[in-house]
């Protein structure tokens, strides 16, 4: 049976190129055979084939930042759940975190990942691997064992490596093999114990907040060390407008730098916090609306290299607690493509400038061919229909965990099928 079809009559939006018209894309083994507005239905339509009825394809998401809890906590999400997760929100490739239990600082450990999601994602799954030991910042890890076994970044996950000494080291050594860090902006000694962004509201609920000048200094240092080292870095989730005034500076003085943002800081701000609402209680945390619009302003602009979910799954025992004592984190896969939909439906970006960082941005940023609709790369499609409305609801989320902070809205774009390599992976309904 022939592995060929074609998807025609489809709105096609590649940020690589470009390109946003009406045409098709003709799949063979695997990889985009043709794609653009010459594309017409075939003249014997094969079962495989696909009429879009107008629906938008676009090359299937990449996200930078999912963590799973397999190993060492699987009650909260596994490889094999996420994948599903990520599929329904049309994320067709991942980077997963290296904080498990164990820590992803071994040769064995990525290989592990490697092996694992092969056999139980439908996804494409890479894993990142930890900067230093056990995430604890003391001793940096073999980075270049990992790098040669498919690690496709270096990060010490949530915690900022705060030994300026090792994490120079850690640099200088990282660009013998060309590898790439992920450093997340944060002063731990100015955040140790807040609960939101520091500011009045804080004030007025009374709880402890993370001031923005954390992320600055940390920020400030990474370039610094970065730039006497050579590194290539990406600045982690990066929260604030003044982030990303400093990102720009260093990149027009020719540092190797990218940087990403949390969807949730491009829809979110400090007042959505609410009534102590747990399930919004992330790091970075919800910052000031005028910080919201400068990151969107930065997605306009190109600034801001890669939107990621920043799935962090958290089972309800952990969640439903007192805001101070309960944990960070969101699910974010299944609402990742939503959350920038909704400001193409305001008229903040376009559908181009709102699916450059999640497709060819982060695929530029780890150097994989997928991201794009040219000839020759891998078939990694989505599917979907960009002013469909919707409510999430969590006990409709496929993650295993529920902690969303779209929970209860309504949201707008929704995914009707995923492809990964040309295999059908999701359809909805």
């Amino acid at each position: 049976m022939s592995d060929r079809f074609v998807i025609f009559n489809a709105r096609l939006i590649d940020p690589a190129s470009g390109r946003d018209e009406t045409g098709g894309v003709v799949v063979e083994s695997g990889r985009i055979l043709e794609a653009g507005a010459h594309v017409r239905p075939p003249a014997s339509p094969s079962p495989a084939d696909l009429d879009a009825r107008g629906l938008c394809l676009s090359p299937g998401l990449i996200d930078l930042r999912v963590k799973t809890g397999e190993p060492g906590g699987e009650n909260k999400e596994t490889l094999e759940t996420a994948s599903a997760a990520a599929a329904a929100g049309g994320v067709a490739s991942f980077v997963m975190m290296p904080d498990t239990d164990p820590v992803i600082d071994s040769l064995a450990l990525v290989d592990f990942i490697t092996r694992r999601a092969r056999d139980r994602a439908d996804v494409k799954v890479y894993p990142a691997a930890g900067l230093t030991l056990g995430l604890k910042g003391e001793r940096m890890s073999e980075i270049g064992l990992m790098h040669e076994a498919g690690a496709v970044m270096f990060s010490n996950g949530d915690q900022a490596v705060e030994d300026a000494g090792v994490l120079r080291r850690a640099m200088m050594y990282a660009t013998g093999f060309d590898a790439l860090i992920a450093s997340r902006p944060d002063t731990h000694t100015l955040t140790r114990g807040s609960v939101m962004h520091s500011g009045a509201f804080a004030g007025r609920l009374g709880l402890r907040g993370a001031p923005p000048e954390a992320e600055w200094i940390a920020l400030s240092r990474d370039l610094i060390l970065a730039e006497t080292t050579g590194a290539r870095l990406m600045i982690d989730t990066l929260s604030t407008g003044r982030s990303l005034e400093v990102v720009e500076q260093a990149r027009a003085r020719g540092l190797k730098v990218a940087c990403s943002a949390a969807a949730y800081s491009l829809v979110f701000n400090e007042i959505d916090v609410g009534d102590y609402l747990t399930y919004c209680k992330v790091f970075p945390p919800f910052r000031p609306e005028s910080d919201r619009l400068a990151l969107i302003d930065g997605v306009k602009r190109g600034v801001v290299d890669a939107v990621v979910s920043a799935h962090d799954p958290q089972p309800p025992e952990d969640k439903r607690l007192p805001i101070a004592d309960a944990a960070f984190g969101a699910v974010g896969l299944e609402t990742l493509l939503s959350a920038l939909l909704g400001l193409v439906a305001e008229g903040r970006l376009t559908l181009l400038e709102a699916l450059r960082p999640l497709t060819s941005g982060p695929a530029d940023v780890l150097g994989l061919p997928q991201g794009r609709l040219s000839t020759g790369a891998p078939a990694d499609l989505v599917l979907f229909d960009p002013d469909a409305p919707w409510l999430c609801l969590r006990e409709n989320l496929v993650s295993r965990s529920k902690n969303s902070p779209f929970d209860g809205r309504r949201l707008t774009g929704r995914v009707h099928r995923t492809y990964v390599d040309g295999r059908l992976i999701f359809r909805r309904g």
